[in-house]
Protein backbone atom coordinates (compact mmCIF):
# COMPACT_ATOMS: atom_id res chain seq x y z
CA UNK A 1 0.00 0.00 0.00
CA UNK A 2 1.40 3.35 -0.99
CA UNK A 3 0.73 6.18 1.43
CA UNK A 4 0.66 9.83 0.46
CA UNK A 5 1.36 12.59 2.96
CA UNK A 6 -1.60 14.03 4.81
CA UNK A 7 0.05 17.43 4.61
CA UNK A 8 2.42 18.32 1.81
CA UNK A 9 4.83 21.13 2.51
CA UNK A 10 7.94 22.20 0.59
CA UNK A 11 9.98 22.51 3.80
CA UNK A 12 8.33 19.61 5.58
CA UNK A 13 6.14 19.17 8.61
CA UNK A 14 6.79 19.15 12.33
CA UNK A 15 4.87 18.69 15.55
CA UNK A 16 6.60 21.62 17.24
CA UNK A 17 5.97 25.30 16.58
CA UNK A 18 9.58 26.11 17.52
CA UNK A 19 10.72 24.47 14.24
CA UNK A 20 8.30 26.54 12.14
CA UNK A 21 9.80 29.46 10.21
CA UNK A 22 10.01 32.38 12.63
CA UNK A 23 7.72 35.39 12.42
CA UNK A 24 4.36 35.25 10.73
CA UNK A 25 4.36 31.46 10.24
CA UNK A 26 4.79 30.86 13.98
CA UNK A 27 1.98 33.31 14.76
CA UNK A 28 -0.26 31.51 12.26
CA UNK A 29 0.53 28.21 13.98
CA UNK A 30 -0.29 29.68 17.40
CA UNK A 31 -3.58 31.06 16.05
CA UNK A 32 -4.43 27.63 14.59
CA UNK A 33 -3.86 26.03 17.99
CA UNK A 34 -6.17 28.59 19.64
CA UNK A 35 -8.83 28.25 16.93
CA UNK A 36 -8.86 24.48 17.35
CA UNK A 37 -8.91 24.66 21.14
CA UNK A 38 -11.76 27.18 21.25
CA UNK A 39 -13.67 25.33 18.52
CA UNK A 40 -13.44 22.03 20.34
CA UNK A 41 -14.43 23.57 23.68
CA UNK A 42 -17.33 25.29 21.92
CA UNK A 43 -18.46 21.84 20.73
CA UNK A 44 -17.87 20.40 24.24
CA UNK A 45 -15.17 18.06 22.92
CA UNK A 46 -11.75 17.41 24.46
CA UNK A 47 -8.88 15.02 23.85
CA UNK A 48 -5.82 14.33 25.93
CA UNK A 49 -3.69 13.08 23.07
CA UNK A 50 -3.05 16.21 21.01
CA UNK A 51 -1.20 15.45 17.78
CA UNK A 52 -0.46 18.38 15.44
CA UNK A 53 1.07 18.32 11.99
CA UNK A 54 2.46 21.79 11.31
CA UNK A 55 3.70 23.03 7.95
CA UNK A 56 7.13 24.48 8.64
CA UNK A 57 6.94 27.24 6.04
CA UNK A 58 3.32 28.41 6.52
CA UNK A 59 2.48 27.51 10.11
CA UNK A 60 -0.78 25.86 9.08
CA UNK A 61 -1.75 23.19 11.59
CA UNK A 62 -3.69 19.99 11.10
CA UNK A 63 -4.63 18.02 14.19
CA UNK A 64 -4.84 14.27 13.67
CA UNK A 65 -5.95 11.17 15.58
CA UNK A 66 -8.99 12.02 17.62
CA UNK A 67 -9.53 8.44 18.77
CA UNK A 68 -9.41 9.59 22.41
CA UNK A 69 -11.71 12.58 21.90
CA UNK A 70 -14.76 12.68 24.10
CA UNK A 71 -17.64 14.86 25.16
CA UNK A 72 -16.94 17.06 28.18
CA UNK A 73 -20.21 15.89 29.73
CA UNK A 74 -19.67 12.15 29.27
CA UNK A 75 -19.92 11.43 33.00
CA UNK A 76 -22.95 9.58 34.32
CA UNK A 77 -24.03 12.55 36.44
CA UNK A 78 -23.87 15.00 33.52
CA UNK A 79 -21.25 17.21 35.18
CA UNK A 80 -18.31 18.57 33.23
CA UNK A 81 -15.03 16.65 33.23
CA UNK A 82 -12.99 19.40 34.91
CA UNK A 83 -9.77 17.38 34.98
CA UNK A 84 -10.17 16.52 31.30
CA UNK A 85 -10.71 20.18 30.40
CA UNK A 86 -7.58 21.18 32.31
CA UNK A 87 -5.61 18.40 30.64
CA UNK A 88 -6.81 19.31 27.14
CA UNK A 89 -6.12 23.02 27.54
CA UNK A 90 -2.72 22.27 29.10
CA UNK A 91 -1.79 20.01 26.16
CA UNK A 92 -2.82 22.68 23.66
CA UNK A 93 -1.00 25.50 25.44
CA UNK A 94 2.10 23.31 25.80
CA UNK A 95 2.42 23.51 22.01
CA UNK A 96 3.08 27.25 22.29
CA UNK A 97 6.72 28.32 22.71
CA UNK A 98 7.41 30.82 25.50
CA UNK A 99 8.29 33.46 22.88
CA UNK A 100 4.68 33.34 21.60
CA UNK A 101 2.89 33.00 24.93
CA UNK A 102 1.77 36.64 25.30
CA UNK A 103 0.66 36.80 21.66
CA UNK A 104 -1.26 33.53 22.03
CA UNK A 105 -2.97 34.50 25.29
CA UNK A 106 -4.07 37.79 23.78
CA UNK A 107 -5.48 35.97 20.76
CA UNK A 108 -7.17 33.40 23.02
CA UNK A 109 -8.98 36.16 24.94
CA UNK A 110 -10.02 37.75 21.65
CA UNK A 111 -11.39 34.46 20.26
CA UNK A 112 -13.28 33.57 23.43
CA UNK A 113 -14.87 37.03 23.53
CA UNK A 114 -15.80 36.73 19.85
CA UNK A 115 -17.40 33.32 20.32
CA UNK A 116 -19.31 34.54 23.37
CA UNK A 117 -20.59 37.52 21.37
CA UNK A 118 -22.06 34.97 18.95
CA UNK A 119 -24.15 33.69 21.85
CA UNK A 120 -22.04 30.71 22.88
CA UNK A 121 -22.00 30.18 26.63
CA UNK A 122 -19.04 28.22 27.94
CA UNK A 123 -19.75 26.21 31.07
CA UNK A 124 -18.18 27.24 34.36
CA UNK A 125 -15.54 24.49 34.21
CA UNK A 126 -14.39 25.62 30.74
CA UNK A 127 -14.53 29.32 31.60
CA UNK A 128 -12.50 28.77 34.79
CA UNK A 129 -9.76 26.97 32.88
CA UNK A 130 -9.64 29.57 30.12
CA UNK A 131 -9.45 32.39 32.65
CA UNK A 132 -6.68 30.58 34.54
CA UNK A 133 -4.65 30.54 31.30
CA UNK A 134 -4.75 34.29 30.78
CA UNK A 135 -4.53 35.12 34.50
CA UNK A 136 -1.44 32.93 34.94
Amino acid sequence: IALTPVVESPRGITSSIQYVDSGNAQQIAAKCVVETMVGMLRANIITLDVQPLIEMNTGKVLFIDFTEARNIFEGSDGSADAAGIVGFCSEMMALIPESLRDFTISYLKERVESVEMEGVVFGDAVKNVLESIWDD
